[in-house]
C-alpha cells in the first residue's frame, strides 16, 4: 500500500521565518491547539508533538509543522510578516517535494 508521508518543518524553522522567539511560537501552538480542541477540531493535520535535543543536550519540545499548520499560522499573521512568513514556507515545502 503507498502511505503518504507527509513532509513538515520543525516550529524552531518556523519561529525563525515569522521572526518570533520558539518559545513564543510555542505558546501560540499551544493556544490553537487548545482552542481547536474545544471546537472539536483534531489538530494534529496541523502540527504534532515532537522534540530536539539541544546545543546541551537536553531534550526539549517542538513541534513538526505541515504544510496545513504553516497556512494555519500564515492566516493568523497579518501585513508584510504574515505576507513574507507566506512566501517563505511555500518556497520551502515546494524544495522538499523537488
Amino acid at each position: 500500500m503507498n502511505e503518504r508521508i507527509e513532509q513538515t518543518i520543525t516550529s524552531m524553522e518556523v519561529a525563525k521565518m515569522v521572526e518570533k522567539s520558539h518559545s513564543s511560537l510555542l505558546k501560540d501552538i499551544r493556544r490553537y491547539s487548545k482552542n481547536l480542541g474545544e471546537g472539536k477540531i483534531d489538530f494534529s493535520s496541523f502540527w504534532r508533538n515532537s522534540s530536539y535535543i539541544s546545543e546541551q543536550g537536553k531534550s526539549l519540545p517542538c513541534y513538526a509543522v505541515t504544510k496545513k499548520g504553516c497556512e494555519f499560522i500564515a492566516h493568523k499573521m497579518t501585513g508584510a510578516k504574515g505576507t513574507v512568513f507566506t512566501a517563505l514556507y511555500i518556497n520551502r515545502f515546494h524544495e522538499m517535494e523537488e
